[in-house]
């Protein structure tokens, strides 16, 4: 399964590099949407970033959609505490449609 770690509002590059490498480690096919360089010097973006968004083209089964939770978890459990409360969503395709979101408390 092909899984796009969206990360192209700049939210959190640590984070995304976690999951990216977790997912690897996991046998799924990860692509990566950094942000663009100009974005960094452009004040018109809000500086409250949504963080990583994971988007697949089409609803994991059982033991894909575990391995992706696994993989987030592993990567949120490793971050700095003060981002662990964050969560993760699985969104299909480019579209906004979150399928499931991504936590440390589940």
């Amino acid at each position: 399964m092909r899984v796009v770690v969206d990360n192209s509002t700049g939210g959190d590059v640590q984070l995304a590099v976690g999951v990216v490498s977790g997912l690897r480690d996991r046998g799924f096919d990860v692509v990566v949407q950094e942000p663009a360089p100009e974005s960094m010097f452009d004040t018109s973006v809000n500086l409250v970033t949504t963080g990583i968004v994971l988007r697949v083209d089409e609803r994991p089964r059982g033991a894909e959609l575990t391995g992706i939770k696994e993989a987030v978890r592993a990567a949120l459990l490793s971050a700095n505490p003060r981002r662990r409360t964050r969560a993760v969503p699985v969104a299909l395709g480019q579209g906004g449609r979150v399928l499931t979101w991504i936590d440390v408390f589940e």
